[in-house]
């Protein structure tokens, strides 16, 4: 069992040396996440936007949003929405599913978005960052389990779990003017784009953003003339390496490029029980931690509201 250390990667982060790695490594992922050509298509059916008329804090509470999210999915696990007044956007992101948040914590997280409506986005946001932390101690073999079977969560997992989301110190953009880079989540950016995520008390990943309108469109306001303007948001989580493909991934190693377990419901409510592990198979029928290697792309296609 490795242990959930991660001093060590905030020692190397302090030290600066870390960061160009992250930035080289998240612009190639995003590159090839959420990517599209200039003549793809709408990303799905449409979403009429929601005027927010009490700006988001954002602060990895989705207190904020809509109970249960309104979107939800079922292939990637996570719930979403966006809403927007006449000065920001504000894009959510939530899911309570293990083998997600895990993905999400260990490999990062991309948000893209199109302000055209299509799959050519434009701008991304990555974070968190892939990273080297250790996670595989948030699950535990039962000495005694049938040999082969799935690990269990840890006892210590929420604990383990909400402390890796309170370290998510450190996020990239790519195509915003001025803000293109590594930045800390604390830093006041130029561009005004803001982002946040942590676990809340229901064990939900929630995960926030606030983008200013003159970082997408170039106007510091939006007005009546802007209701229904058209854009797409990509979520993109990448999955581990399946180390053990020629086998049965229900008895995967636990090692740092991959740990197991099966998804458990992490939709868009906020009272999701968290599942224990290797009762379930995935749809897929590569067993309970098949989710765990499946990389996601999410497109939903939205416009702008006014009040």
């Amino acid at each position: 069992m490795f242990a959930f250390d991660i001093r060590l990667y905030f020692a190397h982060m302090i030290k600066g040396r870390f960061t160009q790695y992250a930035a080289i490594l998240c612009l190639y992922s995003v590159l090839s996440a959420c990517g599209g050509s200039k003549h793809a298509g709408r990303s799905g059916p449409v979403v009429p936007g929601t005027w927010q008329a009490t700006p988001i804090v954002i602060n990895g509470d989705c207190t904020d949003w809509p109970s249960p999210y309104p979107n939800y999915d079922a292939k990637s696990k996570v719930a979403y929405a966006t809403s927007n007044d006449d000065e920001f956007l504000y894009v959510t992101m939530q899911t309570g599913d293990p083998l997600t948040q895990i993905k999400v914590l260990k490999q990062g997280l991309t948000v893209s978005i199109d302000t055209g409506g299509h799959k050519d986005p434009s701008f991304h946001i990555n974070f968190p960052l892939p990273n080297e932390d250790d996670l595989s101690a948030l699950f535990s073999h039962d000495d005694g389990a049938k040999k082969g079977a799935a690990p269990q969560l840890s006892r210590q997992f929420e604990q383990k779990l909400r402390k890796s989301a309170e370290n998510s110190h450190q996020f990239a953009l790519e195509g915003f003017s001025g803000c293109n880079g590594s930045y800390m989540v604390s830093q006041q950016l130029p561009c005004g784009v803001t982002v946040k995520l942590a676990i809340d008390e229901y064990q939900q990943l929630v995960w926030e953003a606030a983008i200013p309108f003159k970082a997408l469109w170039g106007y510091d306001n939006a007005g009546a003339s802007h209701k229904g303007k058209p854009l797409s948001v990509c979520y993109s989580v990448k999955g581990f390496k399946d180390n053990t493909k020629k086998t049965n991934t229900s008895s995967a190693p636990m090692n740092s490029g991959g740990m197991g377990g099966p998804g458990g419901m992490g939709a868009g409510g906020r009272m999701n029980s968290r599942p224990m592990m290797g009762a379930s198979t995935s749809s897929s029928g590569g067993g309970p931690m098949q989710h765990l290697y499946e990389s996601t792309k999410t497109w939903k296609h939205f416009t702008i509201a006014w009040k």
